[in-house]
């Protein structure tokens, strides 16, 4: 005899995530756009999951993404601005994570080249290993002028401008869970990318919610940061 038991969270409520994939491009009304505009300036939240990232590990990982053509950050902990508005992380001497905040009507969220073309590396005898982080890390991003004193309440690596400027890495904790934060915008208006696993996305998710209340913080679609930020 198989005895199914079915346990209920009580008072758990559904998580609002940012629109799908097919939604992302749906036209805001200028109401909408205006209040987008106005938090993604002083405190906002998106859930940039549905985009594209890859990671490649290896020795040879460094030369092989600049014969690629990108930009390579020169040291640990740092991430370069490519010229097709993308961003690659360098985490340590051969560990490289590949941020692709891009979205179009026709293709819709941007896949990635970088694991099929490491994978074909790997197989010519290069020392590269693909690194396939959409299933393993979710990426939620954060805007505005109070991210540094927001994340002062969550996080004990100091995020203002003068300490972490654009381009800074952080490998840390955040709210008890490991976590990256790329600072991918301006002295004026910072946009932290966070990546962590997977599985602590609901908690996370909330967690950012409460500490965002005290800033009058705001929820926007991935698209809405994309066009603040990289519009």
């Amino acid at each position: 005899m198989t005895t199914t038991m079915t346990y209920t969270l009580g008072g758990a409520l559904p998580l609002a995530r940012c629109p799908l994939p097919e939604s992302l491009v749906s036209p805001m009304t200028t109401a909408t756009a205006d209040v987008s505009t106005a938090a993604l300036g002083h405190c906002a939240l998106a859930d940039m999951s549905a985009l594209g990232r890859a990671g490649v590990r290896g020795r040879d990982a460094a030369d092989w993404l600049a014969a690629l053509g990108f930009t390579v950050p020169g040291t640990p902990n740092a991430a370069t601005l490519q010229s097709d508005g993308s961003w690659l992380v360098r985490l340590s001497v051969g560990e490289f994570l590949h941020l692709a905040p891009a979205i179009s009507p026709q293709a819709g969220v941007a896949e990635l080249p970088l694991i099929a073309q490491a994978d074909e590396a790997l197989a010519q005898g290069m020392r590269v290993h693909s690194l396939p982080r959409r299933d393993s890390h979710a990426w939620f991003s954060l805007s505005g002028s109070t991210l540094p004193a927001l994340m002062a309440k969550l996080c004990g690596v100091d995020l203002r401008g003068e300490a972490f400027p654009p381009g800074s890495v952080a490998q840390t904790s955040v709210a008890r869970t490991n976590a990256i934060i790329i600072n991918a915008g301006s002295l004026a208006c910072p946009c932290f990318h966070l990546l962590f696993d997977i599985a602590s996305s609901h908690y996370l998710w909330g967690v950012m919610l409460d500490a965002m209340r005290e800033y009058s913080g705001e929820k926007v679609t991935a698209a809405a940061l994309l066009a603040h930020h990289h519009g």
